[in-house]
């Protein structure tokens, strides 16, 4: 096994690293529906905490892709991540500077208001810890770009990484057919990735040689066409979708479908509705929702409608997945957003034709498990 994924849910990642041809990649996730539901879809998972495994086992891995959970930081959340962000900052320098990151970071985790507050820390340990690392891309909502920021820096300046790169993404951005916003650290030891064709909200540059952190403007420029939530799911114009009842909020309870849905969450996308069919007879279903995040349709979500809900909102789109991921590795990756988007919406792309790759298929094949040594199993808390 060469790439390990931490935090790996449900497969929004490894949807992505399949779509590619990078798959299949050895998921660490302490969620047992998760792992339930990535398992069902062909993604190796061991059920287990990130902070459990021993790098000197996972000595051969050469790309590492992690997902820290965002409650703590996401604007849907309590934000209590915000609290203690000046104290995960200066755990970022501390931790590339230890001798002993294990023991530092379990002191972090008890010192924050919220223990999930420290997980963002696991992807700069993991980065420091393997040595036959080549690649990292890790993921989060804007509000932890200041972090990843700062572990660019560290690994550019103090632990060789040639490149650094943090990056704004939308997933309508790349055909989905919802607003999704994600920041993602991509850091290379062989050169830089190759951000060619990526449409991107906003770039910050850090190198291990040549000019210092650099500020990029937005490339908004994007070859993929936009999906209302209506084309996306067969309904006809003019549908409006009812968010929180008979609730008012500032920003109301209602949007357009004839536009790509707003950021799913778990609490929310769930408790939405046609307003034309009633709050029975109109809630969207889990495939309703794993297919506007460019889940295929028959994606095998376990566990309850709530469970099912947050696995969903928790992934990252499998298009947007499968764009960063190419870029890190230098693989191509539009062919496959564009079989993707012809899959699920219908979408052509202009003057080619659209074949589909062995590796679109989700029984494509998988490693053997129980050859590989694991952490010790944990069960979901």
């Amino acid at each position: 096994m060469t790439v390990l994924e931490g935090f790996a849910g449900a497969g929004g990642l490894s949807e992505g690293a399949r779509m590619i041809g990078l798959a299949p990649t050895l998921g660490f996730e302490v969620n047992a529906d998760a792992c339930r539901t990535a398992r069902a879809a062909g993604h190796p998972r061991v059920q287990a905490d990130v902070r459990a495994l021993d790098p000197a086992r996972l000595g051969g891995t050469e790309g590492w892709i992690s997902g820290p959970p965002c409650p703590t930081y996401a604007a849907s959340g309590k934000r209590s991540g915000r609290a203690d962000y000046g104290a995960v900052l200066a755990a970022v320098e501390h931790l590339a500077d230890t001798q002993r990151p294990r023991c530092f970071l379990d002191g972090i985790g008890a010192e924050v208001t919220d223990p999930r507050t420290a997980l963002v820390l696991e992807t700069l340990d993991l980065a420091l810890s393997l040595p036959r690392l080549r690649w990292l891309v890790a993921e989060q909502v804007p509000a932890v770009a200041g972090i990843w920021r700062e572990m660019a820096a560290e690994l550019a300046a103090m632990h060789r990484w040639d490149a650094c790169t943090v990056l704004t993404l939308r997933a309508d951005d790349f055909g989905a057919a919802t607003r999704r916003t994600r920041v993602f650290l991509i850091a290379t030891r062989d050169g830089a990735p190759d951000l060619t064709g990526l449409p991107y909200r906003n770039r910050w540059d850090c190198q291990r040689f040549g000019p210092g952190p650099t500020d990029r403007p937005p490339h908004p420029l994007t070859p993929f066409p936009a999906t209302s939530m209506a084309a996306a799911l067969g309904w006809p114009t003019g549908v409006r979708v009812n968010t929180r009842g008979n609730r008012q909020t500032s920003g109301g309870n209602e949007f357009s479908a004839d536009r790509p849905a707003l950021s799913l969450t778990g609490n929310g996308a769930r408790t939405w509705y046609r307003t034309d069919h009633g709050p029975t007879a109109g809630r969207l279903t889990d495939r309703d929702a794993g297919r506007l995040q460019t889940f295929p349709p028959d994606y095998p979500w376990h566990g309850s409608r709530s469970a099912r809900f947050q696995r969903i909102a928790d992934a990252v789109p499998p298009v947007m997945a499968a764009a960063v991921l190419g870029a890190a590795t230098r693989r191509p990756w539009q062919h496959a957003v564009w079989n993707r988007l012809t899959d699920l919406y219908g979408h052509t792309r202009p003057d080619v034709p659209h074949t589909r790759t062995c590796t679109d298929r989700p029984d494509a094949p998988q490693l053997d498990l129980f050859t590989l040594p694991m952490p010790k199993e944990e069960t979901a808390a």
